[in-house]
């Protein structure tokens, strides 16, 4: 028994000490990367040049993103107004198509009613060869019946041209009176992606302008700004604040001396030896290992272990359908307290597949959009097929109509598919107004009495 305990002890305090030492050198990284901003801001009050370039690249950021926000909440608008110009030229192009159809067979029913004319006046013309698959009618008609056939058919086509023609034009009129709306929203939706693009290319000239300029001004030839973020440089006192901050924070990471070479903490060749060290213990006394509790009780604790794991990455893969609909991804990790006796999930995101960000990083909408497709998702998970939200489940600081009713907007379609069309969604909604109809749903007003 001590021989296991010994073998794990050392296993866990070497995993301890690999934490600590990645983090050690994460840090490290980071208050080189801190140090070498600091040294810019520095040289920024010397060079006019490289000052007017970093505050050109402030502004352009600021208006980049300003403009992102913009175009997130006009997309779903304008997608809106385009799905309703595109089905009225499909109306109108459906129309049209069943338009000439109509014409078409009116103009044969005259055809063959000239062609039994001239039969019967004696030009002879082969008439089951000219009239097969053009208009059928029963060729036991006497020549006179086929003739009031034919033109009841295209009476019969006539009215219909007619009132597809009104409805024809109705639906036109239609489209005039929305089609400057939609332009509306097309010219502002395709501006902003322009001026978005635009300010991507300039942003992105600017940031190979100061690397240029870092690299001439640097007293080191050898110094290389490729890969250095010339994001917009922020003030020295705020650098010198979390430069403070990292330094408290190496200070308070205690690593074993045996494990890091202090002149060259990326050098994780005593890591590598300590490891292999407890890799060589284990295979020696790997027979004298003995586990005190049953076969059947160890496996009953990893099938748990393995079940915890497995309900969090549906609900995560859940949660990430949803998630796409906004540009953002989640990522659960479970973690252990501090006494070994609880677990807890904390949630990160990512934002375009590039940004890192935490909950309360998040925008309002964003975190009102995750609070609620997070509880649907649970829903799910628990197979119930009518889930109920109230937006008196979430908490008032968050009780947002806009952002309640675009998350609903967004979420809706994917009910339509057939992974989730088994689920049937209910909203019970109090004391918020909806400004716009959302399309398939079915709304019930309750009044209470008084």
């Amino acid at each position: 028994m001590e021989k296991n305990i010994e073998v794990v002890s050392q296993y866990y305090e070497f995993i301890q000490s690999m934490i600590l030492i990645l983090q050690y050198i994460t840090l490290l990284k980071n208050k080189e990367q801190l140090s070498k901003e600091l040294e810019i801001t520095e040289r920024f009050k010397q060079s006019s040049s490289i000052k007017a370039i970093t505050n050109l690249l402030t502004k352009l950021s600021e208006s980049m993103d300003n403009n992102k926000k913009k175009l997130k909440y006009l997309e779903e608008d304008y997608y809106q107004r385009k799905n309703q110009f595109d089905h009225f030229t499909k109306q109108i192009s459906d129309y049209s198509s069943r338009i000439q159809e109509l014409t078409n067979l009116k103009k044969n029913c005259f055809s063959q009613i000239n062609k039994i004319t001239r039969d019967m006046s004696g030009n002879l013309i082969n008439q089951k060869e000219k009239s097969e698959g053009i208009v059928e009618i029963d060729n036991n008609l006497t020549n006179a019946q086929k003739i009031r056939a034919f033109q009841t058919k295209a009476k019969e086509a006539q009215i219909k041209i007619k009132t597809l023609n009104s409805e024809l034009e109705e639906l036109k009129l239609r489209l005039e009176e929305f089609d400057p709306l939609y332009q509306t929203y097309k010219q502002d939706y395709n501006n902003l992606i322009d001026v978005i693009k635009s300010d991507t290319k300039k942003i992105e000239d600017l940031e190979f302008k100061l690397r240029k300029e870092l690299k001439e001004s640097e007293k080191d030839p050898s110094q290389d700004y490729e890969e250095f973020d010339v994001k917009p440089i922020r003030s020295k006192q705020e650098i010198e604040k979390e430069i403070t901050n990292t330094t408290l924070e190496l200070k308070s990471l205690s690593i074993p001396n045996n494990l890091i070479d202090s002149q060259n903490p990326e050098d994780l060749s005593l890591v590598i030896e300590r490891f292999n060290q407890i890799n060589n213990t284990v295979n020696t006394v790997e027979k004298n290992i003995r586990f005190s509790k049953k076969e059947s009780e160890l496996e009953e604790i990893f099938e748990s272990f393995q079940n915890l794991e497995m309900i969090i990455s549906n609900l995560e893969h859940l949660i990430n359908i949803f998630l796409s609909k906004i540009n953002l991804e989640s990522d659960f990790q479970v973690l252990l307290s501090d006494n070994n006796e609880m677990f807890y999930i904390r949630s990160f995101f990512t934002r375009n597949n590039k940004e890192q960000i935490t909950f309360d990083e998040l925008t309002t909408p964003e975190k009102i959009f995750f609070i609620i497709i997070c509880y649907i998702s649970i829903e799910i998970q628990l197979k119930n097929n009518n889930i109920v939200f109230s937006n008196l489940f979430i908490p008032s600081n968050y009780n947002k109509a806009g952002s309640i009713f675009r998350t609903i907007r967004k979420i809706l379609p994917l009910f339509e598919s057939e992974d989730f069309a088994e689920f049937n969604l209910i909203f019970i909604l109090s004391n918020l107004e909806m400004k716009k109809e959302i399309k398939n749903l079915k709304i019930i007003t309750i009044q209470e009495n008084e």
